[in-house]
């Protein structure tokens, strides 16, 4: 356009040539390119079509000029138009249309600083001007398009390959993802996989931000904000971004129906492509669950039969028993243990939860049986200052009571000597269950045990149905509880309690929920029951082993309740007397 512009000033000789363009949006043609203009006034003005003459020429159709324009009264004028016009010393104005198509597009003007009136020639020769401007206009805009047209094509083209190139790298990813389920360690072949995919650290939880068997974790993924996004994920079906400890992190739930299985979790802030990537491997992830679910659903039900098989006597297939109890580590000529987990009724299958991912990938066995968990499992070793192997059951048990404890499960395990051969575990089984009510009666609860571990009380449960028993009890507390039994008291309690406590008033009276002065109340009764001996020295070590006897009496271990004055502790009788 300034090359059009430029030649027709030349040609014309005037001071001032220019070209408009109509903006048929708002109604006006206004100056696009100017030579010979001083002013910027000029060279920016805007006049509505059909005003001044050019507002006539780019509306018209044909030319028009004016000798003198601020001086003619035949051409209206604008103020604005004519404060321009007389800032650039204008007289003579004179300016063909630009048609393209049968449409006017603009006008081809020239303008001179003194009056005076363009000749026939002049403005046939502006005629000729403005038809070649109007075409040359015309193809510049056809080329134009033609280029943004093609500069599109080009964008589309190199989004479709990106966008190809994206779905062949997803296809290869999922294909990826799909053989990790074929792998026996699906779960960390997959964070593999989709770590070096995006090139992040990735993670794998519980719905309850619990570390998956096996894999490692960074950061409180139990926290309430991540659990937050999590259910928010799960319940929008996508990743939802979230901020722990001052790190960015996206959480993709995974889902199958409407149970959360488990979450995906990838550190740094992410792309649409990433977002993208978590979103499918979430579909895989589910898969990969309900797989293992299915698996140890299988694997559980074969555990809670042999469960059941080892602990019956009753005849059976030797040979097939022990090729079932093979499949899990267990050997008939090996050393075994077994180990009884109570918890409370409400928390069991929780606990069973948590127990089967303790032992997992360990020999043995873990199932419900009766009303308790139940392990077998091979006896663990452990070496003595002197050189000397012990079985570490206490050790394996606390382990037990530890894993649950960190779920905010209260449980009491009790552990087997070590036998061997699977026709003795019956007979451990009776033995841990009699550890767990020796702890039940002696409210040791969150502890683990076995019969060395009880100290004395192991060496009572081995002597429960001997004569010298009820003997021990008629000589150091009969008084006591035959007392108890008369005037409903419960003085044996109270006994037992403070001897426990280390012989402590205030400790024996919290655990009793008594004033300090009521307890010594009834230690003074106690005193003048059995005589004030009891509370020191040598006697004192025998009352309480007496107390503990009768403790694992009443709970009903081992023998019948024919000691006078039995009375079960257990019972929620008030107080009366003291």
């Amino acid at each position: 356009m300034k090359a059009i512009v430029r030649r027709t000033r030349a040609l014309i000789g005037s001071d001032i040539a220019y070209l408009s363009l109509n903006d048929y949006g708002s109604n006006e043609s206004f100056i696009r390119v100017t030579d010979g203009a001083t002013t910027s006034l000029f060279r920016n003005i805007r006049i509505p079509l059909g005003e001044g003459v050019l507002g006539a020429v780019a509306t018209g159709g044909s030319p028009a000029q004016s000798a003198d324009y601020l001086a003619d009264a035949s051409k209206s004028h604008l103020k604005l138009s004519d404060t321009a016009v007389d800032a650039e010393g204008v007289k003579a104005i004179m300016g063909v249309p630009l048609r393209a198509e049968g449409q006017v597009i603009g006008a081809l003007m020239v303008a001179d600083r003194h009056a005076h009136e363009f000749s026939r020639d002049d403005v046939a020769l502006m005629e000729s001007l403005g038809t070649h401007a109007a075409v040359a206009l015309e193809n510049a805009r056809h080329f134009s398009e033609m280029a943004d047209t093609l500069a599109r094509l080009d964008r589309a083209q190199s989004e479709n390959m990106a966008h190809v190139r994206a779905l062949e790298e997803l296809s290869a990813l999922d294909k990826s993802m799909v053989e990790t389920l074929a792998s026996a360690d699906s779960l960390p072949n997959l964070l593999r996989v989709l770590a070096e995919s995006l090139g992040r650290e990735v993670f794998v939880v519980s719905s309850t931000g619990e570390p998956m068997a096996g894999l490692a974790l960074r950061g409180d993924f139990g926290s309430a904000t991540a659990l937050s996004a999590a259910e928010a994920s799960a319940m929008a079906k996508l990743p939802v971004p979230f901020m722990l400890d001052g790190a960015h992190f996206n959480v993709m739930a995974a889902i199958a129906g409407d149970q959360h299985l488990a979450s995906l979790i990838v550190s740094g802030d992410m792309a649409a492509s990433g977002l993208a990537v978590l979103e499918r491997s979430s579909l895989v992830l589910s898969a990969a669950l309900l797989f293992e679910r299915t698996f140890q659903d299988a694997q559980y039900r074969l555990q809670l039969e042999l469960v059941d098989d080892l602990m019956n006597p009753r005849a059976v297939d030797v040979e097939a028993l022990k090729r079932r109890s093979g499949r899990f580590g267990l050997a008939d000529n090996a050393q075994l243990v077994v180990r009884i987990v109570t918890v409370s009724d409400e928390q069991r299958q929780r606990a069973l939860a948590v127990l089967k991912r303790h032992t997992e990938g360990k020999p043995g066995i873990a199932a419900l049986h009766e009303s308790h968990l139940c392990v077998i499992e091979p006896a663990s070793r452990r070496n003595t200052s002197d050189g000397t192997d012990l079985t570490a059951a206490h050790d394996a048990g606390q382990a037990i009571v530890d894993a649950l404890k960190r779920r905010r499960i209260v449980a009491i395990v009790g552990s087997s000597d070590a036998v061997a051969g699977f026709s003795k575990l019956s007979a451990a089984h009776a033995e841990a269950s009699a550890v767990v009510r020796a702890l039940q009666a002696l409210m040791r609860n969150g502890e683990a045990a076995d019969r060395a571990a009880l100290g004395t009380t192991g060496m009572l449960l081995g002597a429960m149905d001997s004569p010298f028993a009820s003997q021990l009890l008629d000589a150091q507390i009969g008084p006591l509880l035959a007392y108890d039994e008369r005037r409903g008291t419960q003085l044996a309690m109270t006994a037992w309690t403070f001897l426990e406590n280390d012989s402590s008033t205030s400790a024996a009276a919290e655990s009793l929920h008594l004033h300090v002065n009521t307890l010594r109340q009834r230690l003074d009764r106690i005193d003048n029951v059995i005589g004030a001996s009891w509370r020191r020295g040598s006697r004192s070590l025998d009352i309480h082993v007496a107390l503990r006897l009768w403790r694992l009496k009443s709970a009903g271990l081992g023998f019948p309740r024919s000691c006078p004055g039995r009375h079960d502790p257990r019972q929620k009788s008030p107080y009366v007397g003291v």
